[in-house]
């Protein structure tokens, strides 16, 4: 498919109303399903904890540490596991990383990104099986890892304004030649359909609330070149943008989900943006998630319909169902 702007009313962005273009009176654009989010777990105790994984039976939530220092080697982050509504939490099941933030299961190997370092680990005994070093390019803010096309991961650096294609066989790192590089690249995400397209959540630049979603469209064998942004695709803009994820139906885009931290302070958002297969764009909502400091890297499972979403600034992890409204 391919993702472009579609004439919308009303875009609802961080709540602030942006106009888009408006349709002929006898041309309405249907009313989006409403999502309802509900709450059904608060599991506390965590310290800093940025991202949630899952593999069949657990969810893994990664924790920074005691004090929030994202890019310090202080030696005191660490991996929590619990069961998938929150139970019988082991909140030291890996200890000895440093500040531990994206997270990815994936091909029996779970994968986590740590200062400058991806690491990947067997979920299930705990052994180190596979370490990339990003220290030579200067990386100390590795941020979030997502599934490329087979064999590949991509992976943030924040504090570069870099993204990497991992080949993981191989063990090395590609950076991705953009047009325009992300301001402080955060959350990730991959989707494949007629064509490709990599989004990123930017965190912003110049320690202001200026990041975006942006859309970059990849060829499908990966080829080497300059990779071009879609610039028209996402309306989402001005925020500390931090986990992102794509909604599928019928094995095309549906809409993307996101969070905002708004400031540094109770507050922070999540955010549905609706995807129409063929126009694209429709209308991006907030999703009542109470008052929350720093909505971090969150991970949302259809086939369950729930979303995990660790509240980095208050040691604590919230459950919910989300019903699309479909």
């Amino acid at each position: 498919m391919k993702i472009r702007k579609s004439p919308t009313l009303i875009l609802t962005v961080l709540g602030i109303p942006f106009l888009g273009t408006a349709l002929a009176e006898d041309d309405p654009k249907p009313a989006a399903p409403k999502p309802k989010l509900t709450r059904v777990a608060e599991i506390k105790g965590f310290s800093s904890p940025e991202s949630v994984a899952a593999d069949s039976g657990h969810l893994f939530v990664s924790n920074v540490g005691k004090e929030l220092k994202p890019m310090e080697k202080d030696g005191d982050g660490f991996i929590s596991r619990m069961g998938p509504k929150g139970e019988d939490p082991d909140f030291h099941f890996i200890d000895g990383l440093n500040a531990p933030k994206g997270m990815l299961v994936t091909g029996g190997t779970l994968y986590v990104c740590d200062v400058d370092v991806l690491l990947g680990f067997n979920p299930a005994t705990k052994e180190k099986t596979f370490e990339l070093s990003f220290a030579k390019d200067g990386v100390k803010f590795l941020n979030d890892v997502c599934a490329g096309p087979k064999g590949t991961l991509f992976v943030s650096a924040t504090d570069t304004n870099a993204v990497y294609k991992v080949d993981i066989a191989a063990k090395s790192a590609t950076p991705i030649k953009f047009d325009v590089p992300p301001k402080g690249p955060n959350g990730l995400s991959f989707i494949t359909s007629e064509d490709a397209y990599l989004l990123v959540a930017e965190w912003g630049a110049d320690e202001k609330p200026n990041g975006s979603v942006r859309a970059f469209e990849l060829e499908k064998d990966m080829s080497e070149g300059t990779v071009e942004e879609n610039d028209e695709a996402f309306p989402i803009k001005n925020g500390y943008l931090d986990g992102l994820a794509i909604l599928t139906k019928d094995g095309e885009p549906s809409g993307v989900l996101h969070t905002d931290w708004v400031d540094f302070k109770p507050g922070g958002k999540l955010y549905l943006t609706h995807l129409d297969a063929e126009e694209g764009v429709g209308i991006s909502v907030p999703l009542e998630i109470g008052e929350v400091g720093g909505p971090a890297d969150f991970l949302y499972q259809p086939d369950t319909t729930t979303l995990a979403l660790p509240c980095m600034l208050e040691g604590r992890v919230l459950l919910f169902t989300l019903d699309l409204g479909k």
